[in-house]
């Protein structure tokens, strides 16, 4: 004979299964689109290249027209920007592994604008 004692805790758990799958897909998609690199220029963007040194993120940058904002975030890649609306795809062109949005990296400050020097 069967024991049954456990089919109403069986029951609730296939009953809440679509929910949980259905909250766990719409996670993962919310993240993915918060990551995506919009083709804005001045955009801060992470660059990880897979298995290779922070001077040969640099090389990429560099060929990507870009510019090395800082180092840090998600395992310790370097931010950068470009005033080029296409550089996420000069990234990827240039080598890059992965390319992911920053804008939590570098606070408030504002990558659209040009530093100069006080003039005396």
């Amino acid at each position: 004979m069967q024991d049954c004692t456990d089919l109403p805790t069986i029951n609730r758990i296939k009953a809440a299964l679509p929910a949980g799958l259905l909250i766990l897909a719409g996670t993962i998609g919310l993240g993915a689109a918060e990551l995506r690199p919009q083709p804005k220029p001045g955009v801060p963007l992470g660059v990880y290249l897979a298995g290779q040194k922070s001077s040969d993120a640099l090389r990429v940058i560099a060929a990507a027209d870009g510019r090395l904002v800082t180092f840090g975030g998600w395992l310790g890649t370097p931010i950068a920007v470009s005033d080029d609306p296409d550089f996420a795809a000069k990234l990827y062109r240039a080598g890059a592994t992965l390319v992911f949005r920053a804008d939590g990296a570098v606070g408030c400050a504002d990558m659209t604008r040009s530093i100069e020097p006080e003039r005396t």
